[in-house]
């Protein structure tokens, strides 16, 4: 079965000489095209396709990508022509937090943009070692979440090292989208642990692992991790 691509970018021209060029593998289908966010949101409403390739010229790409996952949930992103300016690495973690699985820099080939989109149907990510760097340096950068209180696992079923980790950054307020992105993982996967995880603490909802991680930590952990 085929995979269906709705291409995003800004220079018509250029989108067309994309899709066309696009066309001449037989598993990527380009359903449709478009130039804006608005015009990007409209095409993929109806069809809702595999997966949205979206160029990284694109006007407010930030808030365009969370747009486009409540409109099709399903739906993968895969963002292309990332230039090497300073000011571009900080949008390349903001989308990859909001959902955004594929990076092809601005000097890969045509190839490695078909690549890229095989890989993120399967589930699997796919970036440049320049974008992997960007996002480890950012993840490196941010403060480490608090130790997930050892009393309440001595008095319950032991977690695993991964739903160790996954539950310290649910204490953290973070939501299953924003630890996929940080572990890694799929949004899934990450949602099967924390299901585990309430189970094996006897709670019943994902707020109840914030709040326990706050008590027993002695104060209120906002979303960042920090202490208030």
């Amino acid at each position: 079965m085929g995979i269906d691509v709705v291409l995003v970018a800004p220079v018509r021209a250029y989108r067309d000489a994309l899709a066309t060029a696009m066309s001449a593998d037989q598993e990527v289908s380009v359903v449709a095209h478009a130039g804006s966010g608005a015009e990007a949101l409209a095409c993929v409403t109806p069809c809702q396709p595999a997966v949205a390739l979206l160029d990284f010229g694109v006007d407010d790409l930030v808030r365009l990508v969370p747009a486009l996952r409540r409109t099709a949930p399903t739906m993968r992103l895969v963002c292309f022509g990332i230039g090497f300016e300073a000011t571009q690495a900080e949008a390349v973690v903001r989308v990859a937090e909001a959902g955004v699985c594929g990076f092809v820099d601005a000097d890969q080939p045509l190839s490695d943009v078909v690549t890229s989109v095989r890989l993120v149907v399967r589930g699997q990510s796919s970036c440049s070692p320049r974008i992997a760097a960007l996002l480890l340096q950012a993840l490196q950068r941010r403060p480490a979440p608090p130790a997930w209180p050892l009393a309440m696992a001595n008095k319950t079923p032991a977690l695993t090292p991964r739903e160790q980790v996954v539950a310290e950054l649910a204490a953290c307020g973070l939501t299953n989208r924003q630890i996929a992105a940080r572990l890694v993982l799929g949004e899934s996967t990450v949602k099967t642990h924390v299901h585990s995880i309430l189970a094996k603490l006897g709670l019943r909802s994902r707020d109840e692992i914030v709040l326990s991680g706050a008590l027993l930590l002695g104060g209120t952990t906002s979303p960042g991790g920090v202490e208030m």
